[in-house]
């Protein structure tokens, strides 16, 4: 992503979102901090290494901390807690607008509770898929 020109601040923030796995993993880290093995759960089409790859890659656009914390978990910098938020407010107005165009009715979806369990959050993955388009 360094070796292209964007020419504009949207263009940029496309280039994010248009990645297959960064808007999952920056939904996710932004949830609440994740370890390696709870972020494979989470997203189980990636591979380890894959996974390794885009968590550098988020690291290296200031987007995940480039530190894990003291219990070893993976988690947004702040700028990536403004650039999720943002991301949501999108997903979801798209997907509103989506439903409006297509005369079907929006469903609320509420994001889980921070200290839900895994299992509960591996469920969630279904209602994220129609926000954040991704393989599952």
């Amino acid at each position: 992503m360094s070796d292209r020109k964007f020419h504009s601040g949207i263009d940029y923030s496309l280039s994010i979102l248009q990645e297959k796995w960064q808007p999952t993993l920056i939904f996710w880290l932004g949830f609440r901090p994740l370890t390696l093995d709870e972020l494979r759960q989470l997203v189980p089409k990636m591979s380890g290494d894959e996974l390794k790859a885009e968590l550098a890659k988020l690291q290296n656009l200031r987007i995940a901390n480039p530190i894990k914390d003291t219990e070893n978990c993976y988690s947004l910098t702040e700028d990536g807690k403004d650039f999720r938020q943002m991301m949501m407010s999108l997903s979801i107005w798209g997907k509103q607008q989506m439903n409006d165009n297509e005369n079907k009715r929006s469903v609320l979806v509420i994001e889980p509770e921070t200290d839900a369990k895994l299992s509960e959050l591996i469920k969630y993955n279904k209602p994220l898929r129609d926000y954040i388009n991704y393989d599952e």
